[in-house]
This record gives C-alpha cells, sequence and structure tokens, in this order.
C-alpha cells in the first residue's frame, strides 16, 4: 500500500467548502431574517406586495385552470387543447419524432395522460360540443313584443289590383291580389312583430269594377272600424303612377327603396268638417319620417275626394311607390313607416287648429 500525503487528500475533494465559509453563510442568513421585519416596517406598500404575491399567483392560476397543468406536466405547453393557438412547426415536428419513438401522440393531451394513467385508456371521451352561452342566444334573437290588447292600426287596399311593373311586369292584375296586398302585409308585420302593434288588415279585393272600388272599400273600412272601435290610425295602400324611376327612388342607408306619398281628401265638391284631422296626421307623419329618412316621404298632397277619411279622423291613403318600383323596394319603406307610426301612436297626434284630437 502507498500511503497518501494530507495535502494530495484536500484535493482529491475539491467541491467540499472549508468550515469557516459554511459559517460565514449562516451568519448571513441570521441576519437576513432578523433584517425582514425592519425592511417591511420601513417599506409597508412593499412589503403588502409580497405578502399578497401568493394569492395574485393562485388567483391567476384559478382565472386560467390550464395553466396549472401546463404548468406540472410541461409536455402539454407543445400540445393542442382546444382553443389553444397553434403548436409552433419545430416544436410540432420534435413531438410527432418523440412521439413516433414512444408510441404516444405528444399532441394530444389525452393520449398522453392515458399513457401515464392506463385506467383512462378505458375511458371513452366525447367530442367537444359547441355551446353558446343564454346572453349569446338572447342577443342573437329578435325579441317580438307582445301585442297591445286593443288594435290599434286597420289597413286595407281599395285598389287590391294595384302591383309593381318591376317585379309583376304589368301595372294591375285584375280581379286579384297585387303587390299592395303584398306590401300591405309587410306594414301589418312589423307593426306587430317589431313594435307590438296589433293590427286589423283587410285583403278583400274591391277593385273587380274599378269604378265601384271605393264603394266597396268603404264597405270593407266600416267593418275593420266596427271591429275594432279604438283603432287609433287608418291606412288605404296604394301605388302610385306616372312618375320617372328617379322620382320614385331614394337611397337610405345604402338601400334603395320606394317613396311614400300621403293623400288627404277634402271638402271641395262634399261636406267632410273633418279632413284637417286627417290632414295634420299625414303632415306629421310625413315630417316625421324625413326627420328620420330624409327623402323618403314626397309630402302630403291634399285632393277633392274623400277617400273614405270621413270614417276616421286619422284615416289616410298611403301611395307605397310606383309602377317604377319593385314590390320589395315599397317593402323596405313601409317597414321604415311602421316605426314612425308606432312613435306618434305612442307619443300622440298634431291636432289641427279648430279641432280635438277625437274629432
Amino acid at each position: 500500500m502507498y500511503s497518501v500525503s494530507a495535502g494530495r487528500c484536500r484535493r482529491a475533494f475539491p467541491g467540499r467548502p472549508p468550515l469557516r465559509i459554511i459559517g460565514v453563510l449562516l451568519l448571513l442568513l441570521f441576519c437576513l431574517i432578523k433584517a425582514i421585519p425592519a425592511i417591511f416596517a420601513a417599506q409597508p406598500l412593499w412589503a403588502g406586495d409580497v405578502k399578497e404575491l401568493p394569492g395574485r399567483v393562485l388567483d391567476s392560476y384559478q382565472a386560467e385552470p390550464l395553466q396549472i397543468i401546463k404548468g406540472a406536466l410541461p409536455i402539454f405547453r407543445w400540445s393542442s387543447f382546444e382553443g389553444d393557438g397553434e403548436t409552433p412547426a419545430i416544436m410540432g415536428s420534435l413531438l410527432r419524432v418523440a412521439g413516433s419513438v414512444g408510441g404516444v401522440n405528444l399532441r394530444n393531451p389525452i393520449a398522453v395522460l392515458q399513457s401515464q394513467v392506463p385506467l383512462l385508456a378505458a375511458v371513452d371521451f366525447p367530442d367537444a360540443a359547441l355551446v353558446s352561452s343564454p346572453d349569446a342566444d338572447k342577443a342573437g334573437e329578435k325579441v317580438i313584443p307582445a301585442l297591445t290588447k286593443e288594435c290599434l292600426v286597420c289597413v286595407y287596399n281599395t285598389h287590391t289590383g294595384e302591383t309593381y311593373k318591376l317585379t309583376d311586369g304589368v301595372e294591375r292584375l285584375d280581379g286579384r291580389r297585387g303587390g299592395v296586398v303584398t306590401v300591405a302585409a309587410a306594414f301589418q308585420e312589423e307593426l306587430e312583430n317589431s313594435y307590438g302593434f296589433k293590427v286589423a288588415r283587410s285583403d278583400k279585393i274591391n277593385d273587380k269594377d274599378y269604378n265601384m272600388s271605393y264603394i266597396e272599400s268603404e264597405k270593407t273600412a266600416r267593418e275593420l272600424l266596427a271591429a275594432n272601435p279604438h283603432a287609433s290610425a287608418v291606412f288605404d295602400i296604394h301605388r302610385d303612377s306616372s312618375k320617372t324611376r328617379e322620382q320614385s327612388i331614394v337611397n337610405i342607408d345604402g338601400q334603395v327603396m320606394a317613396t311614400l306619398l300621403f293623400i288627404v281628401g277634402s271638402d271641395t265638391r262634399r261636406s267632410f268638417p273633418g279632413w284637417r284631422q286627417n290632414y295634420a296626421f299625414a303632415v306629421q307623419l310625413s315630417d316625421r319620417i324625413n326627420e328620420k329618412y330624409p327623402g323618403l316621404s314626397l309630402g302630403v298632397r291634399l285632393k277633392d275626394g274623400i277617400y273614405n277619411q270621413n270614417l276616421h279622423p286619422r284615416a289616410v291613403l298611403l301611395e307605397a311607390g310606383t309602377t317604377e318600383n319593385s314590390c320589395e323596394e315599397a317593402v323596405r319603406a313601409v317597414r321604415l313607416l311602421a316605426g314612425v307610426v308606432a312613435d306618434v301612436i305612442s307619443e300622440g297626434f298634431a291636432v289641427a287648429p279648430g279641432t280635438t284630437a277625437l274629432e
């Protein structure tokens, strides 16, 4: 046996620290522990932040529990969870190579767990289903308001066969229901479904004999009002003629639609003492329409006839577009009109000088 000197023994264990170094480190640690309360007392705000740090970390992980899994199992940082972004190309390649060696799809978190916990391999995990929140469903739905108990608006068509040349190729459908009936139905639908205003509408054909149209439609209007005595307004919907295409359209918010014109009778040829009230209502509607949708209404035209407007103080004749419009353009226009009608009825009516609202 060969003897080994003490110096050579010390060189054989160069990593062992001398006892005096250990003593110095222990002394420093002791001093630091004693100094911590003084540091917190001198810097209370900073001390509070330090004390709250564990809680903040916990809150962060509770907000995103998936981060706990990824922190405990780093392989999951490169696996593909539902909603994650794409795995980087280099990492994806490495995972494929490593997975092929071990026979595990390392990009699939479930496959990784099943490889480590064999019991999980017997579990059939269903595919994730996309479930929208109740708030999202409500936001996408159009809420239909409850209808008013009483009918508030009556609608009919004196010239039932009037239609739109751009849709039907002709100006009239003799003895049949033309485009104006479709427009009247859209007006009713908008008032009821969007504003909750109950509407009474007749699609009775009143112009089989054109010369008898107003005699027949008077019967229709009287029937509607008898059944709905609390109606606030009556609309007889027509289609105008003798206008150019340019005079018949207006662009509202990027949509081409038909212009509207209100016709009100007077007492020029027959006694009609309340016509000013009808006129005031028509002017109120026309002005309000143009405030919201400039150019949609061409105004109010006063004429010699009565047009059954003597049956109600807020009965008006509405020309929804002309022969140069399509039916769809007229439908768009009356849908906007419906909102204005709902506003005016809800807020109250203009009263003509020398009359009352119920005249």
